[in-house]
């Protein structure tokens, strides 16, 4: 009988080892399917905030576009501007001429006359100075000079224009 009670106890000690494997297999498998649940949470949480992303970027993106477009018109406007001034400066007689304003002439007072303004003698040399005589138009002229190594002070002086005006004409020289 005792080898009954030995049987029956290990068949016993077997049947709750075997539970206690199972136990733990379904111990194992809840834990692996609590952190896939919590995997996919994180992953629908990266993906929402991707979506989020990628909208906020589509709207910025939007925006400088409108911005860029904004900006493209305002400087074909300019440019068209700059052309007509260009053409004013090249072709004068093309264009009226605004009427001057009369100022009000000033009470006479004596005042010391000042002394007559000193013509400052060019850099250029005669056979520069003849060879500017020929060239036509100021912004052949302007570059002439330039070449010559005179710098935008004494261009002015030289053509006695401003230097706004050499500006103006070499950035629309430049397109």
């Amino acid at each position: 009988m005792w080898q009954v009670w030995v049987a029956a106890f290990a068949f016993g000690a077997a049947l709750l080892l075997y539970a206690l494997s199972v136990r733990k297999q379904f111990v194992q498998l809840r834990e692996e399917a609590r952190e896939a649940r919590e995997m996919d949470a994180k992953i629908y949480r990266l993906y929402n905030e991707i979506e989020e992303m990628l909208d906020s970027f589509e709207a910025y993106v939007s925006e400088i576009h409108d911005e860029m477009e904004s900006s493209r018109n305002e400087l074909v406007a300019m440019s068209r501007q700059a052309t007509t001034l260009y053409m004013q400066v090249m072709q004068p007689d093309a264009y009226p001429k605004p009427k001057p304003v009369e100022e009000p002439k000033p009470e006479k007072t004596e005042k010391p006359t000042p002394p007559p303004a000193r013509e400052e003698k060019s850099k250029l040399s005669q056979r520069d100075l003849a060879e500017l005589g020929k060239l036509e138009g100021k912004g052949k002229k302007i570059r002439f000079l330039m070449g010559r190594g005179l710098n935008m002070g004494e261009i002015a002086r030289e053509l006695k224009i401003g230097k706004g005006e050499i500006r103006l004409i070499l950035d629309l020289d430049k397109d």
